[in-house]
């Protein structure tokens, strides 16, 4: 959509819908859980459309956390040959999960004026594949509507002429890095399947099953002092989510199926670095993105689960969309505070100009809501 004082963009990401929850059955692959604040929100600006406005809706990555979605064989349910059907299944079973955001998602694109457009992100990745585009068409935007939703496919990067760029943002960290080039893994037999990146199948193999003991074990930041603290509250579990992180990285690095040792080795140090470095540094490498890219004013990315505005430059702003999933920051620097349900919103003046904030949704007043735990 072209910039024109009628248009609103709206920028969202994190929200790791998996595959929802049964009534008395608590799923710890789930994450989010705020489906009718969306539906609020969806319902707030698209009702704007009545008054001539135009709604762009930016699904900015993790928007679904299919890593989190069953779609394989039953003797391997969560595996890590991730071929089109089951990408495709990923995506029904995840959309199945989550009726209420689905209905509200095709409500939208059925208002005049409305698009939807998804950068596929890290926990996402399956977006990238024709076969999980369709079966999202099928579902949210049905005959004529599908012309109302666009993947970014082929680069990590929504460029909008105006001066803005929209990332996810797992680009910046080697541990989530993918090549959109060579997103496929041909294999002897059988179909390719995606070659997933080292953080990818570390949450396949060893994070799947340390939240099922310990569900909040992904919504502590920063990593590095939620494994400090464990030694020292919850030591059996410590140990053995480092046991199995280490066995992790032997058996990829040390002993991989292809590849150098040595070089595999290297890589997987600067893995380790990666992923127990501070959330700080990502946005240091967020900001020095923004200030070499020239005609760029506005970077906005998600990826860290951080909600951020700031001005680094006269002419630079640096804006994080967060999460919309509960995180408990045990930074100092950060400790207590409240970073749900943010969003980036982008108008345009009379002159076309943009305008971005990043929001905060508080919705309408519940006196009531279910406990999904």
């Amino acid at each position: 959509m072209r910039a024109h004082p009628s248009l609103i963009r709206l920028v969202i990401s994190d929200l790791h819908a998996s595959t929802g929850r049964r009534r008395g059955v608590f799923n710890p692959l789930e994450d989010f859980h705020s489906d009718t604040k969306l539906v609020e929100l969806l319902d707030y600006y698209g009702s704007a459309t009545r008054r001539g406005k135009r709604i762009e809706l930016v699904l900015n990555g993790d928007i679904f956390d299919l890593l989190k979605v069953p779609g394989g064989p039953k003797e391997d349910p969560y595996t890590d040959e991730i071929t089109e059907e089951v990408a495709a299944e990923k995506v029904r079973l995840a959309l199945d999960g989550h009726p209420v955001m689905t209905e509200a998602l095709t409500t939208l694109l059925q208002r005049e004026g409305t698009q939807i457009t998804y950068l596929p992100g890290n926990h996402d990745i399956e977006f990238l594949l024709p076969s999980a585009q369709r079966a999202f068409r099928e579902r949210i935007a049905p005959g004529s509507l599908a012309t109302r939703v666009r993947f970014i496919d082929s680069t990590d990067t929504y460029h909008l002429p105006e001066g803005i760029q929209i990332r996810h943002g797992h680009q910046l960290e080697s541990i989530h890095q993918f090549d959109y080039k060579h997103l496929m893994s041909a294999r002897r037999e059988g179909q390719p399947i995606i070659a997933l990146p080292w953080g990818s199948l570390m949450v396949l193999h060893v994070l799947l099953q340390a939240k099922r003991e310990r569900y909040h074990v992904d919504h502590i930041v920063p990593q590095k002092r939620l494994l400090m603290a464990s030694l020292l509250v919850d030591f059996r579990f410590a140990i053995k989510l480092l046991a199995g992180l280490t066995f992790h990285f032997m058996r990829t690095r040390a002993f991989p199926k292809e590849g150098n040792v040595l070089r595999k080795l290297w890589e997987g140090f600067k893995v380790i670095r990666h992923e127990l470095k501070p959330v700080g540094q990502f946005d240091d490498s967020a900001q020095a993105e923004l200030l070499k890219v020239r005609g760029v004013h506005t970077v906005i990315m998600g990826h860290s689960h951080e909600p951020r505005f700031w001005r680094i430059a006269p002419d630079k702003l640096y804006v994080n969309t967060g999460t919309w999933v509960k995180m408990i920051n045990i930074n100092l620097h950060h400790l207590g505070q409240d970073s749900g349900l943010t969003y980036a919103l982008i108008d345009y003046d009379d002159r076309a100009r943009p305008r971005t904030s990043l929001m905060r949704w508080h919705g309408e007043y519940e006196k009531l809501s279910p406990v999904p735990y």
